[in-house]
């Protein structure tokens, strides 16, 4: 199974979306570093049916996709947003996996999923849109 087969299976293709998009921006080394760390992540968590793993590989792509974005767009306001969404949506997993066990946990935990995947899908368009509006000739339109 390929790179993108992993990914989906993992997480789903909200996250496949993002490391596909991120990937056109892998010219800048430490973005390169980054989704290499990312792809490792969810590479680790195909296997894992504990959905506290899967979450956090989502939350790696969060992470990831707004740190690409404040590199090879630095005009960009975004970032800042994704990371501190990010962040509380970090510990309400945390304070989730933490307080409840069982049927409650998972109800709780696909709720937070569902809320990481809306925050993925927007920043998958707005990756999109950015790389739309480079010149044909940037190395980062992929």
């Amino acid at each position: 199974m390929g790179k993108l087969g992993i990914i989906i299976k993992t997480t789903g293709a909200a996250v496949a979306t993002t490391v596909t998009l991120v990937s056109a921006l892998r010219e800048n080394p430490q973005i390169a570093k980054s989704l290499d760390d990312l792809v490792g992540k969810l590479k680790s968590a195909t296997d894992a049916n504990n959905p506290k793993i899967r979450f956090d590989a989502k939350m790696a792509a969060i992470d990831t996709a707004a740190d690409a974005v404040e590199l090879a767009f630095p005009e960009a306001t975004e970032p800042a947003g994704w990371h501190r969404h990010a962040q509380a949506l970090r510990v309400r997993g945390e304070l989730i996996w933490g307080a409840n066990s069982g049927g409650t946990r998972r109800k709780a935990m696909k709720a937070l999923n569902a809320e990481t995947a809306e925050l993925l899908e927007q920043i998958n368009q707005r990756l999109a849109s950015l790389q739309k509006q480079l010149p044909a000739d940037d190395p980062r339109a992929g």
